[in-house]
This record gives structure tokens, C-alpha cells and sequence, in this order.
């Protein structure tokens, strides 16, 4: 188990609270070999639902079988991490792919979408690269506008240039920035344009003061809670792979910051995540 014993006596205390992961990787090969397993533990404690974004398009058959009949949303998008992976063509297969998803809806079938994404503007990768991503960006931007749909984005030291390009091309459906970790003023320009902000790991890690300090300032009504697991491992969780089982410790985190009682700090996320994603409330109920 990737949690010590004590940690176990605490989560005790969480089963039959109900809350939602809004961001985790559920469908990489971490967790092929027990996937089912530690979904019936996440339900166990109180798991009551995933959002899974994709990443490159070769990935998103795979997510997009996994996610059905269960209660987990997923997203498509083009991720800048791979960069050398995403083919020519790829804009386009994403728009056909989210069209065929939506139209899945239409007709009352199974469809698990929620936003397009994981996507976004990463100025830590090569400089190189800047120009393409920052492209990539801006066209899946506009396509998840064409299909009114909101987004997961995936920022880093590029807040501002990302809140330009939202205004510059005039997306107005909103969705989740991942792993926030800017300042406040980035942050509230952000939620101004209609996102939430997504916490985690990050915040866990003894050195994390200034992320801290922020996330205490921002309103909860505009931050949802989310592990990105296997990966943001946070400081407290032992073994090689984060669980979304970690968001419960994240939460007290969070409630702690605000001065708040454990259950509003769920209650908020999941209220959250719902009023961006509402799609993920018809998955939830019918998982």
C-alpha cells in the first residue's frame, strides 16, 4: 500500500465521504497490472468519481475504453510534453474525435467526455519548442470553443502569456488549469476568465511556503483538488506511484489553509469541478 499504517488510521475516518479527483492519469500502464483493485479501494473510500485528460492521440482508445461504464470523464487534447509524438494531423483527429464523442451525447449513448485537454503552454521545456506548443495551444483553444467545451490546461511559468492567448482568441468556456502553482494576482486573472485552479502535490512539500501562502489567499469557490497520479507525488506518500487515494490528505491540507472543516473543502471542490465540467455529474450518477 502506498500509505504507512498510521495513514491508514487516519483514512478511516474518510470512508463514506464522496469527492472527486479532477485530475489523474488512471489509464497509464502504472496502473494496468491493479487497476480494477485500486479502483474498488478508491470507492471504498469514498471515491465518487475521476477525471482522466489525454494526452497524445495514440493514448486516447485505450482512455476512451477504460472510461466506459465507470464514472470517470475523460479529455482529449495534444500535451506539450509530447511534442514529438503528436503527428501531422492531429488538430484535425482531435476535432473529428471530440465531434464523434459529442455526438454520442446527442443520441443519448455512452460518452464520457468532459473538456479537451491536457494541454497547454510548458516555457520549462526546451526554448525550441516555445513556438509550436504555444501554436498547439492556441489551436485546441479554439477547438474546444467550437465544441463549447471547457479545458485542462497545463501551465508552467507561462500564466500570463496563456491568459493573453485566452483573451486574444476568445475562449469563454473555462475548465481547470492543472497544478496551479503562480501568484495570486495569475491566479485571480485566471478565475476571471472562467477557470478553477487545480492543487495537489506541489503544495505538500516542506518548501512550498510561497504556494502555500497563495492557495490560503485564493477563494475556495475557485479551486478544486486533484493528485495527477501516478506523477506530483506528494511529500508524505511513500512508494514509487501517487494514488488519487492522496487527495484526501490534500483536502486537509487545503481545509487547513482556510480555516475550514474537511467536509467543506470536498464539498467546494466537488461543487467545483461540477460547474466547469457539468457533463461529469451525468457520468457520476449513471457509473
Amino acid at each position: 500500500m502506498p500509505f504507512s499504517a498510521d495513514s491508514t488510521n487516519t483514512f478511516e475516518s474518510y470512508q463514506g465521504r464522496h469527492w472527486i479527483d479532477s485530475h489523474c492519469h488512471f489509464d497509464f500502464e502504472n496502473f494496468d497490472a491493479h487497476r480494477e483493485s485500486h479502483w474498488q479501494l478508491l470507492q471504498n473510500y469514498g471515491c465518487a468519481g475521476l477525471v482522466i485528460p489525454g494526452v497524445k492521440a495514440k493514448q486516447w482508445p485505450k482512455l476512451i475504453s477504460l472510461c466506459r461504464d465507470k464514472p470517470w470523464g475523460f479529455a482529449l487534447g495534444l500535451h506539450p510534453y509530447f511534442l514529438d509524438q503528436h503527428q501531422e494531423g492531429g488538430l484535425q483527429q482531435l476535432e473529428d474525435s471530440c465531434l464523434e464523442q459529442l455526438s454520442k451525447q446527442t443520441f443519448s449513448e455512452a460518452s464520457g467526455l468532459v473538456a479537451v485537454g491536457e494541454f497547454g503552454l510548458d516555457l520549462m521545456l526546451e526554448q525550441s519548442t516555445h513556438n509550436l506548443q504555444a501554436e498547439l495551444c492556441r489551436q485546441q483553444l479554439l477547438i474546444a470553443e467550437k465544441m463549447n467545451l471547457p479545458v485542462i490546461l497545463h501551465i508552467r511559468k507561462a500564466y500570463d502569456e496563456v491568459a493573453a492567448m485566452v483573451r486574444r482568441t476568445g475562449f469563454s468556456q473555462g475548465g481547470i488549469v492543472h497544478g496551479f502553482s503562480g501568484s495570486y494576482q495569475q491566479g485571480m486573472a485566471l478565475v476571471d476568465l472562467g477557470f478553477k485552479l487545480g492543487v495537489g502535490g506541489a503544495m505538500s512539500h516542506p518548501r512550498a511556503n510561497k504556494l502555500r501562502t497563495t492557495i490560503a489567499r485564493l477563494p475556495l469557490s475557485s479551486l478544486v483538488l486533484e493528485t495527477d497520479a501516478p506523477d506530483m507525488r506528494p511529500a508524505f506518500w511513500q512508494g514509487p506511484d501517487n494514488s488519487p487515494l492522496s487527495l484526501l490528505l490534500l483536502a486537509q491540507i487545503v481545509a487547513s489553509l482556510h480555516d475550514q472543516p474537511l467536509d467543506e473543502a470536498i464539498l467546494l471542490s466537488n461543487n467545483n469541478v461540477l460547474s466547469v465540467m457539468p457533463n461529469i455529474k451525468n457520468i457520476i450518477s449513471s457509473g
